[in-house]
């Protein structure tokens, strides 16, 4: 079980030569906005182990190489492959925490400042580097980029996600 406190961004995938730094999976849109976080979870055999990052270098658009501190040797680093990875809640960037807020509100209704009522939130695509909304307009699809840029506001009580997009992508689906 994941403490609140935590978020898992991902995972190890694999070796990164062989000095003990590793390749990770990162879940997130960029992952190169956590190049100065200094520290990682692993979740090594169902025990979370917190670790220094020394490095933590975008390779690829989902991929990081990391070097953490005290895994020194190819032999260290294996024993961490396939660990998912966690970060502190407080070290995520607003991108993500939106990401990850809006997850959570399937079925929440969706309205454009300009449109007006655009349809029910029925899941966040994961669109590599590109997460999308995926609302359901009168039985039709619209994708609406995750910007935190064009959420406006979310109200819970009433289950609303209020957006402002740029004009005409709406109509684009219709």
């Amino acid at each position: 079980m994941i403490p609140e406190n935590l978020h898992q961004i991902g995972h190890v995938t694999k070796l990164h030569g062989f000095r003990g730094e590793l390749t990770v999976f990162l879940d997130t849109s960029v992952p190169d906005d956590y190049a100065d976080v200094e520290h990682l979870f692993l979740d090594v055999r169902g025990t979370l182990i917190p670790y220094k990052v020394e490095l933590l270098e975008q390779k690829t658009k989902n991929s990081a190489k990391v070097k953490l501190l005290g895994v020194d040797d190819e032999a260290t680093a294996r024993t961490l492959l396939k660990c998912n990875v966690l970060i502190d809640r407080d070290e995520l960037t607003e991108a993500d925490e939106l990401r990850i807020e809006l997850n959570e509100m399937e079925g929440y209704q969706v309205e454009d400042a300009t449109f007006g009522k655009v349809g029910t939130l029925e899941r966040v695509l994961e669109l590599s580097g590109n997460p999308q909304l995926e609302v359901n307009h009168q039985g039709r699809l619209v994708l609406i980029p995750l910007q935190s840029a064009f959420i406006r506001s979310v109200d819970h009580e009433k289950r609303e996600i209020l957006v402002e997009l740029p004009p005409g992508l709406i109509e684009l689906y219709l």
